[in-house]
């Protein structure tokens, strides 16, 4: 239940609620009629709930004013059975306290989440923020368009898990519904972006895939037949052979002179890196002599001894370094001149080939054969690609067909849960239309998961599609309350009756006050001054509490004109 509403700001008009039905009245002035700018404050009134229960300050919100930037509220309301205060700041939006402790946005969310709607974290459960717009909806968002939608554009998909939560129904059913869904989704638009020209080329379709396929074979088997033929012509195809056999050679000899050529020059590195002269010693000698010390003719010879050895090791290796660079380049030489007769009765083939028309024939049969071989090659990749996307396409179809028959099977189940629901609804609906106009809430099974189809004569008129969403609401409040789903207040703004006469409207309050009394439930609703007084002289007993008077000329709820 929802306590107090309250700031900082000088002039801001605090609000009280009370148990059952609260009206929180806006006294426009008669200029200001119709006027967008809600100078009253009564869609300021829901926003300002919305932030205090976690709801982000986005742009339009009357809270990125200047005026209002340095300002601090506070939402006292039961939490986990004991009243709690939430105070927040538009300064400091990311940081809340509740009561005496600070926290942050998250866990505030995480924290009301549990205390008003059973909200664990786990599993497949909605998001907090995705069930407070049903209990808080924003004209601006385009939230009374529809009753299970609450804001312009949401998917069917999104609005699923609150919905299946608030209904107490199967979220994990929900979820993988909203997983196949989604993955077709990416297969349609794929399946789009193949209709559309990717660098000149497109996709395609399986059938026409496998036509071209089918056709290029064909062309490609005569153009083999041709080419087989050819190589049967005699002094051609001996010619042809010979420039085939004296090209393989051409290609060995310069795979190996490359790696000659390596070799040589790791030589020629080697030796002339290679230092072949020993280390002067005769420093040692010089060293003991200034010591004062004669250096003994024994280790002198020792001295001569390895040095003369090492002298002649340097020299064996490199001689037989030069031995392998001569070795390498006389091999280098046979092979250049190898080459360059090579070339030479190459070119004279080529040229007897070339003369006989024979070369010209040949390229051009392998360059058609090449380019079948491509496209077939580029045709069977997309071919594989339009295949995989069919097989994913059937394999989502029938696990879509597999989860919307479960959900059916859960709707069966649970059908006396459900077809209670529906009642509930329908009841509401005759207190405000009578039995002159049918009304059903249906939930069925459909692709998208559990489908909510709330309707009242049809919903043919503006006023049967707002009251259809007033019943709607108030049914889902009522259902997620007992199951221990969702909490114990609804609110809704005066655009919800913009096109319902005065009787209408007083119909709905005295349903809401009812229903309110009954479940235990605080229903709150900003009115036009005006507009109250119309629905109480066709309901003078109504019961109901003015929780807050918002006048315009004064500034309205904030108490300040902008």
């Amino acid at each position: 239940m929802l306590h107090d509403l309250t700031s900082d700001l000088p002039a801001f008009r605090p609000v009280r609620f009370g148990a059952g039905l609260n009206v929180a009245v806006a006294r426009r002035p008669r200029d200001h009629e119709g006027d967008d700018r809600d100078p009253a404050g009564t869609t300021g009134l829901v926003r300002l709930l919305d932030f205090l229960l976690g709801g982000d300050v986005r742009v339009g919100h009357p809270l990125r004013r200047a005026e209002l930037a340095g300002a601090r509220f506070a939402l006292t309301l039961d939490l986990s059975g004991r009243p709690a205060t939430i105070t927040r700041g538009a300064a400091d939006p990311a940081t809340v306290r509740i009561d005496d402790e600070t926290m942050r946005l998250q866990r505030l969310r995480a924290h009301l989440g549990r205390a008003l709607f059973g909200l664990t974290g786990e599993g497949n459960e909605p998001s907090f923020r995705s069930v407070v717009p049903y209990y808080l909806r924003d004209v601006a968002a385009g939230g009374y368009a529809s009753p299970v939608e609450t804001h312009r554009g949401q998917r069917a998909t999104d609005a699923q898990p609150a919905l299946a939560h608030l209904f107490a129904l199967d979220v994990d059913l929900v979820a993988k519904m909203r997983e196949v869904g989604e993955t077709d989704r990416q297969l349609r638009a794929l399946r789009r972006a193949a209709k559309e020209s990717i660098m000149g080329m497109t996709l395609g379709r399986l059938g026409d895939l496998d036509a071209r396929i089918r056709a290029l074979r064909a062309q490609r088997a005569e153009l083999a037949a041709d080419l087989a033929a050819f190589r049967l012509a005699g002094r051609y195809d001996r010619h042809r052979d010979r420039a085939d056999a004296l090209s393989r050679r051409i290609r060995e000899i310069n795979d190996h002179l490359a790696v000659t050529e390596r070799r040589i020059r790791d030589i020629e590195t080697a030796i002339a890196d290679d230092a072949g002269d020993l280390p002067d010693h005769a420093y040692l000698r010089q060293v003991y002599e200034q010591a004062g010390a004669v250096l003994p003719d024994l280790v002198t010879r020792r001295f001569e001894e390895v040095r003369a050895f090492h002298r002649s090791v340097v020299a064996n290796r490199r001689r037989y370094l030069e031995s392998q660079h001569d070795r390498l380049r006389r091999e280098r030489e046979r092979e250049h001149a190898e080459l360059d007769r090579l070339d030479r009765e190459r070119a004279e083939v080529m040229r007897l080939l070339d003369a006989d028309g024979a070369l010209a024939a040949y390229t051009e049969l392998h360059r058609r054969l090449a380019h079948l071989d491509g496209r077939l090659a580029e045709l069977a990749e997309r071919r594989a690609v339009v295949a995989r996307w069919s097989e994913a396409g059937r394999h989502v179809r029938h696990r879509s067909g597999e989860i919307e028959r479960q959900i059916g099977d859960d709707l069966h189940d649970r059908r006396d849960r459900v077809a209670a629901v529906s009642r509930r609804y329908a009841s509401y609906a005759r207190r405000l239309y009578g039995a002159r106009r049918t009304a059903d809430l249906t939930i069925e099974a459909g692709r998208s998961g559990y489908r909510f189809l709330p309707s009242i004569g049809g919903n043919a008129t503006p006023d049967g599609r707002a009251m259809a969403l007033f019943c709607f609401d108030l049914c889902l409040a009522v259902t997620a309350r007992r199951s221990g789903h969702g909490p114990d207040f609804l609110v809704h703004e005066n655009h919800l009756f913009d096109h319902v006469d005065a009787r209408r409207t007083a119909l709905a309050l005295e349903l809401a006050a009812d229903v309110g009394d009954r479940e235990g439930l605080q229903y709150v609703v900003t009115l036009d001054s005006g507009r109250l007084d119309e629905a109480l002289a066709h309901s003078p007993g109504l019961r109901h509490h003015v929780c807050a008077e918002m006048a315009g000329r004064e500034g309205g709820l904030f108490g300040i004109r902008y």
